[in-house]
């Protein structure tokens, strides 16, 4: 279905496309997924872990790790494990330069940092993904651990509660009606009810709040950033609950908010 998508869209025909490539199609596919495996949270995967998670037998699981190894996408560690390789970190500063966004965003996320010593995150929202663009760690010696922003199967950080508040109401709407309720704690919104009524009051109040509702112990607020008249950004700040207090709180609304509306009149006339 993807090949015969793309296929449309350049205004190749369809069975051409599947015909000639429709293998080479899948067996990139395939080794793309694998790559996307490796996160911050999962830095490394075993073959069996791979061959598991994507159902696949082990001797077709090492076929396509052999082809990420040949490109030093991938290697493999002194206990037979798998991470991601050298060949990456070129990637990522050719795709960070590429994104003048980030400089343009500098300037309020460093204040932010500075101002509050906790760290900042920038997101962008690619379909159903959340995705960090950058991220300022806090200043203080005890730290969180990253956390991912993300839409599917439910949101209940800032960033993600933030980014489908303010998308275009037929996406948001498509998004739901993909979403199933899953209580990640007890201050979890497990109900599409009352996720609509909290994504309805983000709107009207321009930023987020997730109160120790996707991961124990931690607080965030975060405020959408328009691209023209589209919320494809957002600016994230998220700490420890013992530092983020009910008493600072009102402040860090405020600030994350103003910074958001600020980047948003610098993007106003400006294509991203």
């Amino acid at each position: 279905a993807s090949a015969t998508r793309r296929s449309r869209e350049a205004g190749a025909p369809a069975a051409a496309l599947q015909e000639k490539s429709g293998a080479v199609n899948s067996t990139a596919d395939r080794a793309i997924d694998i790559l996307l495996l490796f996160s911050e949270e999962r830095p490394r995967w075993t073959l069996q872990e791979i061959a598991a998670h994507f159902g696949m037998p082990r001797t077709t699981s090492y076929r396509y790790i052999n082809s990420l190894r040949a490109y030093a996408l991938i290697v493999e560690d002194e206990k037979g494990g798998y991470r991601l390789g050298p060949r990456i970190f070129p990637l990522a500063r050719i795709a960070r330069a590429g994104i003048s966004i980030l400089n343009v965003a500098a300037p309020a996320l460093e204040a932010l940092n500075a101002t509050f010593g906790e760290a900042v995150t920038f997101y962008e929202r690619v379909d159903q993904e959340v995705i960090a663009l950058t991220r300022l760690e806090c200043r203080h010696r005890v730290r969180l651990t990253y956390i991912r922003g993300q839409l599917l199967p439910w949101p209940a950080t800032a960033s993600s509660k933030v980014l489908l508040a303010n998308a275009a109401l037929d996406e948001q709407q498509a998004l739901l009606r993909l979403m199933e309720p899953v209580r990640y704690t007890r201050k979890t919104v497990a109900s599409l009810k009352a996720l609509r009524q909290v994504l309805e009051r983000i709107r009207r109040q321009g930023y987020a709040y997730s109160d120790e509702e996707r991961d124990q112990g931690v607080r965030g607020i975060a405020a959408p950033v328009f691209a023209g008249r589209r919320a494809r950004y957002c600016i994230s700040l998220s700490g420890p609950t013992f530092r983020l207090t009910d008493a600072k709180l009102p402040q860090m609304f405020a600030a994350v908010k103003n910074a958001a509306m600020s980047l948003s009149e610098a993007l106003r006339s400006t294509e991203y």
